[in-house]
């Protein structure tokens, strides 16, 4: 099948689309100019005519490229679908449904939702706001590369904790930080290694056992990741997100607030922590107990491969689409 990915979100469809390419699709990955996407959301509506007519531009594209499938990630992007006149698959991610009758383009959203073919979401918290819109819509676990996101051997150097999520109240980085100020007090030879972004951010460059790094390539994160002991996802939202997940692939104890283990039938094996205290006490427990961290870190990496292998996800995906052809065999051209 020729599979049309458009946009990109936390690189899930580069994750579908090398898990499509390894099952011997051809994928295209189409991306957005997402003209003021930092701009506030009512201000967002003053670039509205330079979006519109980019997704006129990827309208185009898609009809021309005459596509099997058609997946698209975000949900007010459904719009391309729409525009290209092209049956779609609608993938949510978060932010783009989370409380969605306060949104400017709530209406779009919904029209969106509703005219997709099928609605896969990210992560199980945002069930609420997909099905509420579409009753069908379907938790898809987020693809993760575990060939580039593997274990490896920790060096002589490592540093001790990183903070691998945005430094942003909706992912909890208030605890975070005041975790952090307690381990501070406590041990202030700590070394903790945090990403720049987030409205939090000057709170943590305050802390002298804090380290922060400029937005890093996502090709460094394996190799940062390798070099801390400890790693601190979202501690807020309680499902697990691409981040966490790259973590836990590369055989590393992840600080996660984890919430949902009846969508999975089974515990993730993350060190579960939503207070300052017990992120504090979990950091200092993982330190302190190098098998513990080494037991953590091997379970996380065999779950993940058994939930979120990224040919495993795709495979779900291509049945999908392969059920779809098969009800509509005989009747011409192929809906997405």
């Amino acid at each position: 099948m020729r599979f049309a990915q458009v946009n990109d979100v936390a690189s899930v469809a580069a994750g579908l689309a090398a898990g499509l390419r390894a099952r011997g699709h051809t994928v295209d990955i189409l991306l957005p100019r997402l003209y003021g996407a930092k701009l506030p959301p009512l201000l967002k509506l003053a670039v509205a005519p330079l979006r519109v007519m980019d997704w006129v531009r990827l309208a185009a594209r898609l009809r021309r490229g005459r596509y099997d499938a058609v997946h698209i990630h975000y949900a007010y992007l459904g719009l391309v679908g729409i525009l290209a006149g092209v049956p779609y698959v609608l993938h949510c991610h978060g932010d783009d449904v989370r409380d969605l009758a306060r949104r400017p383009w709530r209406g779009l959203i919904r029209l969106a939702l509703r005219r997709a073919a099928h609605v896969y979401y990210s992560t199980p918290d945002l069930a609420p706001w997909c099905t509420a819109v579409r009753p069908d819509a379907e938790f898809l676990p987020n693809p993760v590369d575990t060939a580039t996101f593997r274990p490896q051997p920790l060096p002589a150097d490592a540093r001790d904790v990183f903070i691998i999520c945005a430094l942003a109240r909706n992912k909890g980085a208030e605890k975070i930080l005041a975790a952090m100020r307690q381990l501070s007090a406590r041990r202030p030879g700590l070394r903790v290694t945090a990403i720049a972004g987030g409205e939090l951010t000057r709170q943590f460059e305050a802390l002298p056992t804090v380290v922060l790094l400029l937005h890093q390539p996502r090709e460094r994160l394996p190799g940062l990741m390798a070099r801390h002991r400890v790693l601190i996802g979202q501690v807020h939202e309680g499902a697990i997100g691409m981040v966490e997940l790259e973590g836990m692939a590369c055989g590393r104890p992840v600080i996660a607030s984890f919430r949902f283990a009846e969508v999975y039938g089974v515990e993730a094996p993350v060190v579960h922590a939503e207070t300052p205290e017990a992120i504090a006490a979990a950091v200092e427990q993982l330190l302190d107990d190098r098998a513990l961290a080494g037991a953590v870190g091997a379970a996380s990496r065999r779950w993940v491969e058994e939930h979120h292998d990224a040919a495993v996800v795709a495979g779900r995906v291509e049945a999908w689409h392969r059920a779809r052809i098969d009800r509509r065999a005989g009747r011409g051209s192929v809906e997405a």
